[in-house]
């Protein structure tokens, strides 16, 4: 069995060279991007910055929360610059299995999806990893891997902003708005729903006390693979007689997955209070905070 101390030692040599890459592919990307059209660089920080807060706020108002100095910086920044790494190395191989099998309609999700999920999901464990200290609750998954999804999503709509801004050939700013407004209408916070699916998963699989080990395999690859399942068919390209339906329907759907989430998470944090009550206290059958 590995130590703590060496479990935490080798989950940050893991992350912090991976999110450095990240770093220095996204920094040549938005370098490139702020040369020509700084404003929407400008736009999509004050945006996304605004955005983290609001929910780093939110989040700290429920019970599921526990104080974690910055760390959430750290899920962020997977998020936004570790995952992208993914995508670099499988997203075009990915692409090349989906045109060689003849199965164009799927080429868009399986560079999207697989790279993507595979790796926040990878994120999610190994900050749980490196950080047992706030991080040790199964449902702790859940809120980890909802800053990863929101870094990921943040990152990625900044840089379309830019690009819609580049593409408008009469204004910047009307490209830069219609591609934020077309993200925040056309499935917004999905890469929060994927992340959040996986992470409660890889949560329970690691951090869950009462677990069999089968059962610790299946949640721990089921999250991701449920994940990995819901961004593949919002990316497939289904017919077009078929309209957007298919959007309609799957947005309410993932975000009923992501409350569903947040009660089961809910019902586990209640269930661990009860557990460490003393059974004086227990037996007056006080009630637990919703």
């Amino acid at each position: 069995m590995i130590d703590r101390t060496s479990q935490i030692r080798w989950a940050f040599l893991i992350l912090v060279p991976i999110i450095a890459a990240g770093a220095a592919v996204n920094a040549l990307t938005l370098f490139a991007f702020g040369r020509v059209t700084p404003l929407s660089l400008l736009f999509g920080t004050l945006i996304s910055a605004a955005v983290i807060g609001v929910v780093w706020w939110a989040m700290s108002r429920s019970v599921l929360w526990r104080p974690a100095g910055a760390w959430p910086l750290l899920a962020l920044a997977w998020g936004a610059l570790g995952s992208f790494t993914f995508i670099l190395v499988e997203g075009e191989s990915m692409t090349t299995i989906a045109t060689a099998v003849g199965w164009g309609a799927a080429e868009a999700s399986l560079a999207g999806a697989w790279p993507e999920e595979v790796g926040k999901s990878l994120g999610i464990a190994l900050i749980l990893l490196a950080l047992p200290r706030p991080w040790n609750r199964p449902w702790d998954g859940l809120l980890v891997g909802i800053f990863v999804g929101l870094g990921f999503e943040l990152i990625e709509t900044v840089q379309y902003g830019a690009a819609g801004a580049l593409d408008d050939a009469n204004s910047d700013v009307d490209g830069l708005l219609f591609m934020w407004f077309v993200r925040a209408v056309a499935g917004p916070g999905l890469h929060v729903f994927f992340s959040a699916v996986a992470g409660l998963g890889v949560g329970m699989a690691l951090l869950h006390p009462r677990l069999t080990t089968p059962a610790r395999w299946t949640l721990g690859l089921g999250g991701p693979f449920a994940a990995f399942l819901m961004h593949f068919l919002w990316n497939y390209s289904w017919p077009t007689s078929w309209g957007a339906w298919p959007i309609a329907v799957m947005w309410p759907l993932y975000l009923a997955a992501l409350i569903g989430c947040w009660l089961v998470a809910k019902r586990l944090a209640r269930q661990s209070d009860h557990l460490r009550r003393p059974d004086s206290v227990r037996r007056r059958g006080s009630a637990v905070p919703s």
